[in-house]
């Protein structure tokens, strides 16, 4: 009954932190993902621990897919981790069998500490101490994270570390420090916190030298999308030029063509009437030569004709005729 009762406390009125065990194991010894079937309420057995080659693995999957310009994080969340869940076992070169939801909880528990660790990172900045090497900035700051820690872990994602710290959104949290910086970003509402950042003065009138670095942010979607119309006009109007290129040049080669064409036509036409000149000429001098002939035969029966028999009249017809004929062939030799 006892039992009961608390279980019925902790639902009705909540659980208290302070009641439960403190012995909770950290983010990173939480199994990465406990796959419980339906019919089955707990699964005892844990999942194996995450190597760091998959950690830097998945840190990079969800940075190619939460920066991508064009889509970014303006989708739905299970399009947004299915895209990490096929980048991770696409680009893997180790053996994973890691689930999607495996995947959402070890990418909660880098982003948490990592966070947290960023939170360091910008309290030893904020110090501005000198003569201080970036590894005494990075031994303290791990000190820090353990003393912070509930349950005094040392970091346990320091090569997650190394490959989210130069992204703006690590960047801009590590660069976020000290009341005089935010009050600055305030009275330049227009400016990016990094530029305003890069532009405070000390109380000497002279520039910080803790003045923050410029963050480039990745390009924002609509500017990207603009590239891209732009890109895609260029190359529109590419491919316009070229198809223009084209036309032009087959309408000079038809134009071409249809000149050789016209003058094949115009040399045929020249020759077909250059042929009927020929053939009327040749029927002239056909019908000439036939001429000739028959008026030779016809020349040669007057000239032999026996005018004897004939009367006065008929002979001297004869007569004057053979005269005509001689006297015309005398002129023609």
């Amino acid at each position: 009954m006892d039992s009961e009762r608390s279980f019925t406390d902790i639902i009705t009125r909540g659980c208290n932190p302070a009641a439960l065990s403190e012995n909770v194991p950290a983010p990173n010894e939480m199994p990465a993902c406990v796959e419980v079937p339906a019919s089955v309420k707990a699964n005892p057995k844990r999942s194996k621990n995450f190597s760091k080659e998959e950690d830097k693995l998945l840190v990079s999957a969800w940075l190619n897919v939460s920066l991508d310009p064009v889509h970014g994080v303006d989708q739905s969340r299970s399009t947004y981790w299915k895209r990490i869940y096929e980048f991770f076992h696409t680009n893997k070169t180790f053996e994973s069998d890691r689930t999607q939801s495996s995947l959402m909880s070890r990418w909660s528990g880098i982003q948490h500490d990592c966070n947290s660790y960023a939170g360091c990172v910008s309290k030893i900045e904020t110090r501005n101490q000198s003569g201080v090497s970036i590894a005494d900035k990075e031994k303290n700051a791990l000190r820090i994270f353990k003393s912070e820690d509930k349950h005094h872990r040392d970091f346990p994602y320091i090569h997650c570390w190394e490959k989210l710290k130069d992204q703006a959104k690590w960047k801009n949290r590590n660069n976020q420090s000290g009341t005089a910086a935010r009050k600055k970003q305030k009275t330049t509402a227009n400016s990016s916190p990094a530029v305003a950042a890069q532009l405070a003065l000390t109380t000497n009138g002279e520039d910080s030298q803790a003045a923050m670095p410029t963050v480039h942010r990745p390009a924002g979607k609509k500017k990207e999308i603009d590239k891209l119309r732009q890109r895609s006009s260029i190359e529109a109007l590419d491919y316009l030029l070229a198809k223009k290129k084209e036309a032009d040049i087959e309408k000079d080669l038809k134009k071409e063509e249809r000149c050789k064409k016209a003058f094949a036509l115009q040399e045929e036409r020249i020759r077909i009437d250059s042929e009927r000149i020929r053939i009327e000429e040749e029927r002239i001098r056909l019908e000439k030569a036939k001429f000739e002939f028959e008026r030779n035969l016809e020349e040669k029966r007057i000239i032999n004709v026996d005018t004897s028999t004939m009367s006065n009249k008929q002979q001297l017809l004869y007569e004057d005729l053979k005269n005509d004929i001689l006297a015309r062939r005398t002129i023609k030799n």
